[in-house]
């Protein structure tokens, strides 16, 4: 068994190599799979398809807790997700094993980041840290990878796509193989059946989950065509390539202080803001009252992801018995962001087609602003309600 340093420093590395990836993969899929000679359609349909796939993959990797332990099911994802991915060096420009293969690897890619947050939750708890300081590196890992694959393919062209994602994928691999499994009982041993059914009836849950996917999927015309959007008010590439680190760094701050803001304002009042400056942010972004205004919702960022996403680990962490935290954690991701994420970038591209630009960013806002309705019906009294620690 690790020491604690080492064990906080194996979730830290652990965040850092997977967002890596993230931060490598998501920019420049898209331009690898034209260099590939693929058409507009076949690249809508291949993102989809990573999209999609974490609607299913982290609920079957939740249901597999029930025959085997966290200690190998992570280890062997990652594994997985390495060699499906290596088979895209020798499968190229044939749609249908693209598709096949993309399928493959965003099952296994997808499974394994629910199943490390319980852990790093309960590990946390047991040491009296915070998730959000262990979490903010996987922020990190993103800038770095998005600025550096930038570097590579500037130096090196898209030949350095496949090789540079392989690397960061192996590293998170080997990394998983440290992971503190036993900080939570079940990640050491196969879940007794505890019935997860009776925790779907709660209606509270339902809508969480309903108020997550409508927030996740007003990102959808940010992460598609924001950069798009920028440009055509006559900004470059280098300041479109500034907005999108400042968004993250204002990702990274709030991910630092994020447990005592927390604590200290409480969950619901975390989710009603961060859901309520995303409005703000996508009518503001609709509107374009300047290059100063822009820059300044841009750190909202830090509410409309990062003060979402913790407050939602928390809520989910407090919401499940502990040997249904890891279903829980699963749940939350397959929807939320794998369905979530599917629909939104779906409903951008189709709007964006129709209507333009600032009326899809309006539109965002107003999905932000119903979901933030919806959070009347997850926080309202009940005498059984877990309380946030």
């Amino acid at each position: 068994m690790l020491k604690p340093r080492y064990e906080g420093q194996a979730l830290v590395a652990y965040y850092f190599f997977y967002f890596c990836t993230i931060g490598a993969f998501m920019p420049y899929w898209g331009p690898w799979l034209r260099s590939e000679g693929q058409d507009a359609l076949a690249i809508g349909l291949l993102t989809a398809a990573v999209q999609f796939s974490k609607v299913l993959a982290p609920n079957v990797w939740g249901w597999l807790l029930h025959y085997l332990p966290t200690r190998w099911l992570i280890p062997a994802g990652g594994m997985a997700a390495v060699l499906s991915f290596l088979l895209l060096f020798f499968v190229r420009s044939h749609f249908p094993a693209l598709l096949l293969i993309t399928l493959l690897f965003a099952f296994f890619w997808a499974a394994t980041l629910p199943l490390v947050d319980n852990i790093t939750m309960a590990w946390a708890e047991r040491e009296g840290r915070r998730y959000g300081r262990i979490r903010l590196w996987g922020s990190l890992g993103f800038i770095t990878l998005s600025l550096g694959m930038g570097a590579l393919v500037s130096a090196w062209g898209l030949r350095s796509f496949l090789p540079g994602i392989a690397v960061f994928l192996f590293l998170a691999w080997w990394v998983s193989r440290f992971l503190p499994f036993s900080a939570s009982p079940q990640s050491t041993q196969p879940h007794n059946r505890a019935p997860f059914l009776p925790e779907l009836r709660d209606p509270r849950l339902w809508f969480f989950l309903l108020a997550g996917i409508l927030e996740q999927a007003s990102h959808g015309v940010y992460y598609a065509f924001y950069s798009i959007y920028v440009e055509a008010h006559g900004d470059n590439s280098l300041t479109v390539g500034l907005l999108w680190a400042l968004a993250v760094l204002a990702e990274v701050l709030f991910f630092w202080f994020g447990d005592r803001i927390l604590r200290r304002w409480g969950t619901a009042l975390v989710f009603v803001s961060a859901f309520l400056l995303t409005a703000i942010r996508w009518w503001v972004i609709a509107w374009w009252p300047g290059f100063v205004w822009i820059i300044l919702v841009q750190t909202l960022h830090a509410a409309s992801y990062a003060a979402f996403h913790l407050a939602a680990i928390h809520w989910v962490f407090a919401r499940f018995p502990q040997a249904l935290r890891a279903r829980g954690m699963a749940l939350y991701a397959s929807l939320v962001y794998g369905l979530g994420g599917g629909i939104g970038a779906l409903m951008a591209g189709w709007a964006w087609s129709r209507w333009g630009g600032s009326a899809t960013f309006f539109a965002a806002g107003i999905l932000a602003a119903v979901a933030a309705v919806f959070l009347l019906g997850v926080f309202r009294p009940r005498p059984a309600l877990e309380k946030l620690a």
